[in-house]
This record gives structure tokens, C-alpha cells and sequence, in this order.
């Protein structure tokens, strides 16, 4: 199969490793592959590193002509069976190139929450037949294309890839910072840590997760929290536990390289998020065989069906501390371990997404 994936941006994204996944994956199982990237962006650098084929393109802009014509003698040379694309600019962008060479293997991955906009161009775009179809990351992801007035038998869910390599417990993973909680106490045991790996927002619940650790805090003072990502070592949320007997135990890390090794040695992981399309903390944790706490939101329910983690009412920071004591009283099991990592490695492995992606290929475009 020849396939072409287009996307725009030069910053490095969730979105961009996802697509670098993809086709590493299908060019290691032998098909063409053609990266049309952001001319000078990260994802270009990388993908060179990595033996791809390229075909960089300075997007410019969502109308932008020059573009739409780097892109058409790229069909031109490549002849591409599947052309898979990830971003909006370069959605509108195929759509014109795919109506002027009624090409019929136009197929869009859609990875956010975000309802599209509901301008005509959005709208056209979307529920234009010459899209043959959208592989969208969670059942929760379809349901906002279907809101735009997709049909659903247009939609594939694939999950998004974790590198399950990197996140494994069999590795000894190094910190490649500071280690807050590196002391064992007093009974020569290494304290319990609860952590949190989300860049500071307040749709992703901080304030919610350390608001319930100042109320476990009593119950449980051996326990310390970790939070890793942008921004969070701010003070605001140091001030919510400032005079209580969490304020000692409570670790705003800011922006972390050594994730895969904070997982290792935390006890347990917390997703408190209000919207997301399919955590990727919450993959990589269960890949560490690590038990999970997560807000009801949709999906993470939808992860709950495919491994068990433990939910809790978005926003309540009394049932997400009630969750957080169970942990407590909890045996870790090597085994139990084993079998979440085994079953996330199933549905969330790269080779997983990559077989799931060409089945949605083959099924949306009628290609054999």
C-alpha cells in the first residue's frame, strides 16, 4: 500500500509523535510511506533521524496556494493509495487536491475533543464525500464528529500508541531530575507517592487532585504527591496546602524528560482531567502496570472497559480522596501488574495502532 500522512505545525506535539509512530510502524511492515511534514518543524528532524521518506511542506496558511501545489505533485509523484492527514490545514488542503484528482483514498484522523468549527468551510470539509472516511481516537472523539453530522459508518475508532518499550517496568528507568522523595522514613521503607503528569490547566484538575491529597493527608501521612508538567510548580497550588500537614509532601516537579522513571516509582498515578480524547498518562501507566485513578469523564470510561482503573465524579475531591485511601489499603500485586500491562500493550502498542490503522484504511476506501 502507498500511503502519504500530511500534517502541518513545526512544534513538537502528542499529534506528531502519534503520526511518526504510524509510519515508522507501516514502513517497517512494508508499505510505501510518505511523510508531507512541516518544512523546518521538529517532526521533520525527527522523521529524518528515522529513515522516513520526506516531503516537507511549508503549509502556511489553511488557503495557502503555494502549499496546495507542493502538495499536488507530491499525489503526482507518489501516487499514493491512502492519503492519511492529521491536521486541519492539511485536511482543507487534500480535500481541494482530492476533488480536482478525484482521488478516492482521502482519510482523516481526528485525535481532540474539540468540536470542529461550525463555519461552511468546517462544515464542507468534514461531511464532504470525497473524505472517505475518519478514524477518530475514542468513542468520545467520534461522538463530536457525529455532532458535525458525520455518520457513524464513516467513523473507525483507533486507539492511540503508547511506546510500550520506553513505558515498561522491566527497565530500570534513571531520573534525569531532581528526586523529591529519595529518603527512606523511619521504618527504612520508601514513602508511597501518588503522581500526576499533566501540563497546568484548569481543565485538567489539579486543583481538584491536591485539594483531595489535603484531605487524605491525616489518614495517610506516609503518602507524598508528585505533579509533572508545564507550569506546575507555581504557586498557586502550593498555597492550597501551605500550614497543613500536606504541605511538606506535596512535589510541583514543572515540566519532566524522565516521566517513565517518576511512573516507576510512584504507587499509583491520577488523571483528574475534565475533557480529554484519549489520555496518553493513562496508557503509559497501565503499560507500567500501574494502577490508575481517573475522573468519570467519557474517555476515560472508555478506558475502564478495556483495563480497570478506578473512577471517581470529575471535580469531587472527597471521592477522589476516598479513592486515593483505597490505594492505601490495596496489596500490589506482581501479577495483577503484569496482566494491566499485558492488556494495555494488546489495545495500545504502536503495532496494535498501526494493524488497527490499515484495517480502517482497507474498510473506509474499499483498497484489497
Amino acid at each position: 500500500m502507498r500511503i502519504i500522512h500530511s500534517l502541518e505545525g513545526t512544534a513538537w506535539s502528542g499529534g506528531q509523535q502519534q503520526a511518526l509512530f504510524l509510519a515508522q510502524q507501516q514502513q517497517q511492515a512494508g508499505h510505501d510511506v510518505l511523510l508531507a511534514c512541516q518544512l523546518g518543524g521538529e517532526l521533520e528532524k525527527r522523521a529524518q533521524a528515522a529513515g522516513l521518506r520526506l516531503w516537507p511542506n511549508n503549509y502556511a496558511g489553511e488557503m495557502n496556494l503555494l502549499s496546495i501545489l507542493n502538495l499536488l505533485r507530491a499525489y503526482n509523484s507518489f501516487k499514493p493509495d491512502v492519503v492519511n492527514v492529521h491536521r486541519a490545514w492539511a485536511h482543507t488542503q487534500w480535500v481541494f487536491i482530492s476533488l480536482f484528482k478525484r482521488f478516492r483514498g482521502l482519510v482523516v484522523s481526528r485525535r481532540v475533543l474539540f468540536k470542529p468549527d461550525f463555519n461552511p468551510l468546517s462544515l464542507i470539509k468534514y461531511r464532504t464525500p470525497v473524505v472517505r472516511g475518519l478514524i477518530a481516537v475514542s468513542e468520545a472523539v467520534a461522538g463530536c464528529l457525529m455532532a458535525t453530522g458525520v455518520k457513524r459508518e464513516k467513523i473507525k475508532i483507533v486507539y492511540s500508541a503508547t511506546d510500550t518499550d520506553r513505558f515498561s517496568p522491566d527497565v530500570r528507568h534513571d531520573f534525569e531530575g531532581p528526586m523529591p522523595v529519595a529518603v527512606p522514613d523511619t521504618d527504612g521503607q520508601m514513602p508511597p507517592i501518588a503522581l500526576m503528569v499533566a501540563n497546568f490547566h484548569r481543565n485538567k484538575g489539579h486543583h481538584t487532585l491536591v485539594e483531595a491529597f489535603r484531605q487524605v493527608s491525616s489518614e495517610w501521612p506516609q503518602l507524598h504527591l508528585m505533579i509533572a508538567g508545564n507550569k506546575t510548580d507555581c504557586e498557586e497550588l502550593r498555597n492550597m496546602v501551605s500550614g497543613t500537614s500536606a504541605a511538606g509532601k506535596l512535589h510541583l516537579l514543572g515540566f519532566r524528560s524522565d516521566i517513565p522513571a517518576l511512573i516507576q516509582r510512584s504507587l499509583f498515578t491520577v488523571n483528574a482531567s475534565f475533557q480529554e480524547g484519549f489520555p496518553g498518562t493513562i496508557r503509559e501507566s497501565l503499560c507500567m502496570g500501574k494502577p490508575v485513578i481517573a475522573s468519570a469523564i467519557p474517555a476515560n470510561i472508555e478506558i475502564s472497559r478495556i483495563v480497570p482503573i478506578a473512577l471517581f465524579e470529575p471535580g469531587n475531591s472527597r471521592l477522589l480522596a476516598e479513592e486515593m485511601l483505597k490505594m492505601k489499603k490495596s496489596v500490589s500485586k506482581a501479577d495483577r501488574g503484569q496482566n494491566v500491562r499485558e492488556t494495555a500493550v494488546r489495545f495500545f502498542s504502536v503495532a496494535s495502532m498501526a494493524a488497527r490503522t490499515e484495517a480502517a484504511y482497507r474498510e473506509l476506501t474499499g483498497i484489497r
